[in-house]
């Protein structure tokens, strides 16, 4: 019973953070903006507003399970100093970017450099740093290694999950291109919760929280916390299909990966190489950001109307449509052996038969084919498309 009521008491410890909050309401808040989006593009709802918030708590837990298995073995420790750098640093960067400025890269490596800044120069924090926040007792290149290591791992689970996750439900819209004409693009955008267990050495914390558990391995004294990790992943494209996106972008987070846990290990023998990591891993991430943002903006448009038919941007789950093989930046030509240029062409073909819909789709190659599905009677007339067309 005293091990379960150390977890619980571990688990409450979530709760003193901060940045669990602000990631909450910061989830809700970009899922009623995407809705908004959405009436505003298509005048319907696509998606679930809570639909963020559900991603939110999912894939994230089951990866934090295992990654906390390991932690807890090898005996992973982190001071109360920087756990409050963290919850800083990641509350500025929610605030400034909302997601896109929240990869592990970016919050452990700016928490990492500050944590390490304060302890060099000896940066003392008013009447809370001899009784909570210290450096005494702290080996800090062993501490830097460790967070090195830790990071090297968070970016391949940060690669993973925007190869698996990030494309998947992406918000499409209708935007103004810099001629004024409306074309389609898609926003992909993800946050991600990742509680990890980790262990803050002595037992400072407890004269602040008397509840909090204290575990004793022979003359040292650790407590037990749940680190609220938090990744996000944001990125828009109006030339490339989500999926192609983050499967190349994962690519450039996964070799990022690679060259930081390299790293880590020559850091064992020159500690000071951790220092180099966490710079190399905050500016090449967001040169990833601002290389893919400028591809983006200088490649030609995917999704924009065309003269010989109507441009796909996406299908509506549970609509007629979602049961066809349609591709965002396809275009449909025929609709019931109607050519069809408009919306009002394709109503006025659907009408030749309200039990059966059969459309021609040209690829992006250029090559013909059909689709077609049965219509039944509780369903949309409108198919669920969602197209892009001149305004």
């Amino acid at each position: 019973m005293e091990v379960i009521e150390i977890i619980l008491k571990g688990i409450a410890s979530l709760f003193l953070q901060p940045v669990f909050y602000l990631a909450i309401l910061f989830v809700i808040f970009a899922g009623y903006n995407r809705v908004k989006w959405e009436r505003k593009s298509f005048s319907v709802r696509i998606y679930s507003p809570f639909m963020e918030l559900k991603n939110f708590f999912t894939l994230g837990l089951l990866v934090a399970f295992f990654i906390s298995v390991i932690l807890f073995f090898a005996g992973f420790s982190v001071m109360m100093t920087w756990i409050v750098i963290f919850n800083v640093v990641t509350i500025l960067a929610l605030l400034t970017s909302m997601f896109r400025l929240t990869s592990t890269a970016i919050t452990i490596g700016i928490s990492s450099l500050v944590f390490y800044f304060c302890y060099y120069f000896d940066i003392q924090f008013g009447p809370l740093q001899d009784k909570y926040l210290f450096y005494d007792d702290l080996l800090v290149d062993n501490f830097m290694t460790a967070m090195t290591f830790l990071l090297a791992v968070l970016l391949f689970v940060e690669a993973y999950l925007i190869s698996q996750t990030s494309a998947k439900s992406p918000s499409p819209s209708l935007r103004k291109s810099e001629r004024g004409k409306f074309i389609g693009a898609f926003q992909l955008r993800k946050l991600w919760f990742i509680p990890l267990v980790a262990f803050i050495p002595g037992n400072e914390i407890t004269q602040l929280f008397d509840w909090w558990p204290v575990f004793h391995i022979g003359a040292d004294s650790y407590t037990l916390i749940i680190l609220p990790l938090i990744i996000g992943f944001e990125q828009k494209t109006r030339s490339e299909l989500p999926e192609v996106l983050s499967k190349q972008i994962a690519g450039q987070v996964m070799t990022l990966a690679v060259f930081i846990a390299g790293i880590g290990l020559l850091s064992i023998v020159v500690p000071v190489l951790t220092l180099f990591a966490f710079v190399l891993a905050i500016i090449s991430r967001f040169w990833i950001m601002w290389r893919y943002y400028r591809n983006d903006k200088f490649a030609p448009q995917k999704y924009i109307p065309q003269p010989d038919g109507i441009v796909i941007l996406g299908a509506r789950i549970g609509s007629p449509s979602a049961r066809m093989n349609l591709i965002a930046g396809e275009k449909i030509t025929e609709v019931n052996g109607m050519p069809v240029k408009t919306r009002a062409d394709m109503y006025e073909a659907l009408n030749i038969n309200r039990a059966f819909c059969r459309l021609k789709v040209v690829d992006q190659n250029g090559e013909p084919r059909i689709e077609q599905t049965a219509l039944y009677e509780n369903e949309s007339f409108e198919l669920g498309i969602l197209l892009v067309e001149p305004r």
